[in-house]
């Protein structure tokens, strides 16, 4: 019984701070926040189409609102570009993977494993970043259900340097494996992508 309360108790606590930060985000840093609740949206549809039960529906739903809370770290005006990168800018975002791992790290209303959503969501079964990485965390698969997820939204979502993509010809980009930011996506993952794309399952909102 009074684990049930400390456990209610951290909840309400988290889900207050993810409030406060998309808010935060969503207000200072363009279309952060959305793209928050729009890769949780969809890693939770898929999480529920791969059988996952509520407690790891719940660390998902955390470890996808937060994954990019790093990026409080990275200067607006990078996050906030209309034009291509430089390739000094986009070594600069990668580093928000490690501060969102420090920043998670340091909440205790937080499960432990939330951190590592953070750090790893960019990286990809050998590829993409940071490398090297911590492995044995439990949440490798779930992580894996974040970074397609994560990919969709980013590509789905408008951008003022982009055209609007269907989500057929999303999943159709996200298939080219000549392009290095696809390889090593999970094959399960994307094959219940397919799935809830062609089912008309896929809901870019958010739930707060």
């Amino acid at each position: 019984m009074i684990k049930d309360v400390l456990d209610i108790s951290l909840d309400i606590k988290a889900d207050e701070f993810v409030k406060f930060y998309l808010k935060l985000v969503n207000r200072n840093l363009n279309h952060l926040g959305t793209h928050s609740e729009n890769t949780a949206s969809v890693s939770l549809s898929l999480a529920k189409s791969m059988g996952y039960k509520a407690a790891d529906i719940k660390l998902l739903k955390y470890g996808a609102l937060l994954h990019d809370i790093g990026k409080l770290f990275t200067p607006a005006e990078i996050l906030n570009s209309s034009r291509a990168l430089t390739g000094i800018e986009f070594e600069i975002i990668k580093t928000h993977t490690l501060f969102g791992y420090e920043v998670l790290d340091s909440f205790k209303s937080f499960p432990e494993e939330i951190k590592y959503f953070a750090v790893k969501h960019h990286y990809r079964h050998g590829f993409g970043y940071p490398k090297p990485l911590i492995y044995d965390n439990g949440v490798e698969t779930l992580i894996d259900i974040l970074t397609v997820a994560d990919s969709f939204s980013a590509i789905m979502e408008p951008r003022v340097y982009k055209n609007n993509v269907t989500p057929e010809g999303t999943f159709e980009i996200m298939s080219d494996e000549t392009n290095e930011k696809n390889k090593g996506l999970n094959k399960d993952v994307m094959g219940h992508l397919k799935y809830l794309i062609d089912d008309n399952k896929i809901n870019l909102k958010g739930f707060f």
